[in-house]
């Protein structure tokens, strides 16, 4: 009986120490998910950050654009009207 006793109190101790090393090993995975949480969520501010910045781009050139193609309308317009009265004039330098 005595034997049983000893045998049973070495496995409790044996379980007691695979604990005590299941323990540590959460408090290592608790601290290394904490870290890992906060430098994603620096990752994903740095990420939207940049996001907004290029949005802010992409407004401001399409703005850009867009007065371009005012211009280009503009000048088209001359062009064609300048190419018309040169017309007018190589008509009447002929005739």
């Amino acid at each position: 009986m005595e034997e049983i006793l000893k045998q049973i109190l070495s496995e409790i101790k044996d379980v007691k120490e695979d604990v005590t090393n299941v323990t540590e090993g959460q408090g290592r995975i608790e601290t290394k998910v904490d870290n890992l949480s906060s430098e994603l969520s620096s990752h994903f501010k740095y990420t939207n950050d940049k996001l907004d910045e290029h949005r802010k781009v992409f407004g401001v050139i399409s703005d850009e654009m867009k007065g371009m193609k005012v211009d280009i309308d503009y000048l088209s317009s001359k062009t064609g009207k300048h190419d018309t009265e040169l017309n007018n004039i190589m008509n009447r330098l002929k005739g």
